[in-house]
């Protein structure tokens, strides 16, 4: 029998204990209502499948880390080793406030179908969110785990990665990462181990210390609509990129409609690009590139690199602007740059 079981947190140490144990004992199909201000959590929460997990508001609910864990929220998978992905859940309305100790992540993800919107994620030592085929133990689950949702998120502090894609084999693909605000990541703010079609759309992403957007393994990938400002931000070395990946053979991907600035400045020892192919990584891949607008900083900057390295990249490229960038566009390995039809 479906529901709603409501758990009311008191801001006090035993949080923690009560809202696991309301989730244990709710039945499939429940939604779970999280009230009481802030949950004092000094464990990690363990999520089942099947359930919707909602607060009262962003700031109405706040799960907020108080000791050492790994995570503040978890897919009971990924908790118990699973060696396939979970049922669907859905997470919204609510906070998790990390205290930016360790490597603690937000909220990890090893469930197929799954909706996380509405969610601040906020001063995580780890990553702020991650969708992973990996348990805790480091098993891969034997299937898939694909068409996830993340929307209208703000994840913010991120010691690591904003937002994570782990996935070492072929399983966590499919999914949407839309209209969401990623800001002052110590590392990527948009990490895709695999973005196999995915669709990164809408979202801010700003104040970020690695790439804006680094995608691995762009099959069917669309990257559209994406403003970028500060990328690279506080190193001084290394190259830097707005958005980056490599891309697989046999099928092509877009990165259109970008908007790429680094309006705070760009540290004097290291190197930026701003859009940019590394790789592919087997046979010949595709790509249109078409309608982004980049605004560079220095001579020494890079609009767009294309590089095929061993394999093919044949790249429709047009109605791109660059400006204030001393390269426009820089092609290396096996490559083929056309204007289109």
């Amino acid at each position: 029998m479906t529901g709603t079981v409501s758990v009311t947190c008191s801001d006090s140490t035993s949080d923690a204990a009560t809202l696991q144990q309301a989730i244990n004992s709710s039945p499939a199909g429940a939604a779970i209502e999280i009230k009481g201000g802030t949950c004092l959590l000094t464990r990690g929460i363990s999520l089942l499948g099947d359930r919707t997990y909602v607060g009262a508001s962003r700031t109405g609910t706040v799960l907020e880390q108080d000791g050492n864990m790994g995570y503040v929220l978890a897919s009971d998978t990924y908790v118990n080793n699973s060696s396939t992905t979970g049922q669907p859940l859905t997470i919204s309305n609510l906070t998790v406030r990390c205290n930016g100790s360790g490597s603690t992540d937000g909220i990890i993800i090893l469930n197929w179908h799954t909706d996380v919107q509405d969610v601040d994620v906020r001063n995580c030592g780890g990553s702020g969110i991650v969708d992973t085929n990996t348990t805790a133990n480091g098993t891969a689950i034997t299937n898939t785990s694909v068409n996830s949702r993340f929307e209208n998120n703000f994840i913010s502090d991120s010691g690591q990665y904003g937002f994570e894609v782990y996935d070492s084999g072929n399983s966590v693909t499919d999914g949407y990462l839309v209209d969401n605000q990623i800001a002052s990541s110590g590392q990527d703010a948009i990490h895709l181990g695999n973005a196999a079609g995915w669709n990164i759309s809408g979202n801010h992403l700003y104040g970020d210390a690695g790439d804006a957007i680094n995608a691995n393994r762009l099959y069917g990938t669309t990257i559209y609509g994406n403003h970028i400002e500060d990328f690279g931000l506080g190193p001084q070395s290394g190259t830097w990129y707005g958005i980056t990946g490599t891309a697989q053979g046999g099928m092509g991907s877009t990165i259109s409609g970008n908007t790429i600035a680094n309006n705070n400045g760009e540290a004097a020892g290291a190197s930026y690009i701003y859009i940019a192919i590394t790789r592919t990584n087997y046979s010949t891949a595709y790509l249109s590139a078409t309608g982004n607008i980049l605004l560079g900083v220095r001579s020494d900057d890079v609009g767009f690199f294309f590089n095929g390295g061993a394999n093919k990249l044949v790249v429709t490229s047009s109605g791109n602007k660059v400006a204030r960038a001393g390269t426009a566009s820089r092609n290396a390995g096996d490559v083929t740059v056309t204007h289109g039809t």
